[in-house]
């Protein structure tokens, strides 16, 4: 399942979906969010456990681009009942998720006040540890923030 240096969006975004449908998600497509001209989009989304969970597949080694849609999606995204959760998963070979978990720590640190929505990061090669286990998944990527 190893990835290559850089595939195609479409490839990368066909490639989680299957491996989130895998893990028996029910995956409920793109979504986007706008207010005013201000428009923002993640590449999936799904629900689990009662939480929405927003999903970018990041297929071009862009940390600082996801640290900008991060603060979008702050902005942007209605706080319902449950809060919703950022997911990135990198596609990108040898790409260390750590750098995105970096920058949107910052910023939830220094601009939310730590009230920002939660989030966690993930290399795409990093399913296969997962087995077929949804709540595995959800249990790793679920960072101290």
């Amino acid at each position: 399942m190893k990835t290559n240096n850089r595939g195609r969006a479409g490839e990368n975004e066909a490639k989680v979906k299957s491996r989130l449908q895998q893990l028996g998600l029910q995956l409920n497509g793109k979504r986007r969010f706008v207010q005013d001209d201000v428009e923002i989009s993640v590449d999936e989304s799904f629900t689990y456990d009662k939480r929405d969970y927003y999903v970018e597949i990041d297929s071009g080694n862009m940390a600082k681009l996801l640290a900008g849609q991060y603060m979008l999606l702050n902005e942007l995204i209605p706080r319902l009942s449950s809060p919703p959760f950022f997911l990135v998963v990198h596609m990108y070979n040898g790409y260390n998720p750590e750098r995105t978990l970096k920058n949107l720590r910052l910023l939830n640190r220094n601009l939310y006040g730590g009230t920002g929505i939660e989030f966690g990061a993930m290399h795409f090669d990093e399913f296969e540890d997962i087995g077929h286990d949804a709540g595995a998944l959800l249990a790793r990527v679920r960072p101290v923030q």
